[in-house]
């Protein structure tokens, strides 16, 4: 059971965060949206999080400035009134469990010519005034401060989760700004939020991010775009209704690898900003979350998902054929194949071997898991999928 931590003086509060949010923004009077979630997620942090002194500031300018892109989103709005008619056909979405192999394959996608990933400079800021080539490369050297800087605290996560600003990135990042993404639960230790967060149906978080998609779409205009979120599954039924002509990838992959790599990734991001990490409550929460997940999105594909092109791709037989499995994935999604096409997908990947940036080591028992158990636990979806091996 994950301790309470009595709040310091130093006390999140909700209004500090909007002065400074319009302060930064530059719109003294904005009125912004989605207070409450922001309100408990902040009590979270300040009853449960644990934060040190520096992870407090860091927290603190990263939801100020997940706040402030309402008013930036307003702003470029009144500016360039042409951005609400940025139209979006036919995203692909690549979602699955953490560490499923979403990252490789939405890299790959990223490679083909007529296809286009969003980088993280352009995630990180999704709204600007203008769509000249100074706004870019100031947005490219902030994405190129916020590597640094992480790196700097949690260098353990470069060889499991590689930020680079002209790489592409999760597209939570557009959920962010109203504090309605599972994000934020695997950032930090806030389970009382994580809680909250399960009653809450997300249609309003997945409208805004169509809303600042329209924004990315307006400066860097796209023909398809590729998004990547595994959280996806946990709301399949918002990004339906949000999205109907979307194309999903599904990632599979045994829970007994990717559970235990899932704690791994929330330890080395959460001590980025805390002094400690309660491993056994992060074996229980991901068992527990990727559970849910897994049935809600069996649900959503009952239901809202039913009109939705779907296709199962397995990891392992990704990383055993790749080139066999992308041309499968362009003739899904109806994209051309061809020697331009296959030379891309090589390049990346003779560029982008694994554990070039070291490996990636984790075990079960550090987090009071069991291969074996969890193989039981799941072995539906394990027979559903026909995912064989803990590769």
């Amino acid at each position: 059971m994950t301790a309470v931590i009595e709040p310091s003086q130093d006390t999140y509060r909700v209004e500090e965060f909007v002065e400074a949010a319009r302060e930064r923004a530059g719109i003294p009077d904005f009125e912004f949206a989605h207070l409450d979630a922001l309100d408990r997620l902040l009590g979270a942090l300040d009853t449960e999080g644990g934060l040190n002194p520096a992870g407090r500031r860091s927290v603190r300018g990263a939801l100020i400035a997940a706040l402030a892109t309402q008013a930036a989103a307003y702003r470029a709005r009144v500016k360039n009134p042409e951005i609400a008619s940025a139209e979006i056909h036919q995203p692909v979405f690549v979602t699955g469990m953490t560490r499923s192999g979403t990252t490789l394959m939405h890299n790959l996608l990223g490679q083909h010519p007529d296809l286009r990933s969003p980088d993280l400079w352009e995630l990180m800021a999704p709204a600007t005034d203008d769509r000249d080539e100074a706004t870019r490369q100031a947005l490219v050297r902030a994405a190129e401060n916020f590597c640094t800087d992480y790196y700097t605290v949690a260098p353990a996560l470069k060889p499991v989760h590689l930020w680079e600003p002209h790489r592409p990135d999760e597209d939570h990042r557009l959920t962010a700004p109203t504090f309605k993404t599972m994000a934020y639960e695997l950032r930090y230790t806030v389970p009382s939020y994580g809680e909250w967060l399960k009653t809450q149906d997300q249609y309003d978080a997945y409208d805004y991010h169509r809303y600042l998609m329209q924004h990315i779409v307006w400066r860097v205009p796209t023909d398809t775009l590729v998004l990547k979120d595994p959280f996806h599954l946990w709301r399949a039924d918002a990004l339906a209704r949000t999205y109907p002509d979307a194309r999903l990838i599904y990632m599979h992959r045994a829970p007994s690898v990717t559970i235990p790599s899932t704690c791994s990734l929330t330890e080395i991001i959460r001590l980025a900003r805390a002094d400690q990490v309660d491993r056994l409550a992060l074996g229980t929460l991901w068992t527990e979350r990727f559970a849910e997940m897994l049935d809600l999105f069996a649900r959503a594909e009952r239901d809202q998902l039913r009109d939705t092109p779907v296709l199962d791709v397995d990891y392992q037989r990704l990383m055993a054929d790749p080139i066999a499995v992308m041309a499968e994935i362009c003739d899904f999604l109806g994209a051309r194949w061809d020697g331009e096409v296959e030379k891309a997908f090589r390049d990346y990947l003779a560029a982008n071997r694994k554990d070039k940036l070291g490996r990636h080591v984790y075990r079960a028992e550090d987090y009071g898991l069991d291969a074996d158990e969890l193989d039981e636990r799941f072995s539906a979806y394990l027979t559903k999928y026909r995912i064989g091996g803990r590769a």
